[in-house]
């Protein structure tokens, strides 16, 4: 299934949210896929924090402590858990 379409999917299951789910996404300038997962985030309701890595050094270093893997942005946690980027936030999101 394409992304697009995964996305109207998840849209349409997730009108109904856990409010207990909190999610930070670790972020930097010009980085679309960033702004697209905290703009579906907040569209859908949920608690997003979001830590701009290129704007404190500190949220670099706890980003690269957290998941050292991760190579591409945006960095994505729920609950302290690592969801990945943005395609793989869209694949949790359609799972809840």
């Amino acid at each position: 299934m394409s992304l697009k379409r995964k996305l109207k999917r998840v849209k349409k299951v997730t009108k109904k949210q856990n409010s207990s789910l909190i999610y930070t996404v670790y972020s930097k300038k010009n980085c679309s896929f960033c702004d697209r997962a905290i703009t579906l985030l907040e569209d859908l309701n949920h608690q997003v924090i979001v830590k701009k890595i290129d704007e404190d050094i500190a949220h670099f270093t706890e980003m690269r402590e957290k998941a050292p893997a991760m190579r591409t942005m945006p960095v994505i946690f729920e609950n302290n858990d690592l969801i990945g980027g943005y395609s793989d936030l869209i694949n949790s999101l359609e799972h809840e």
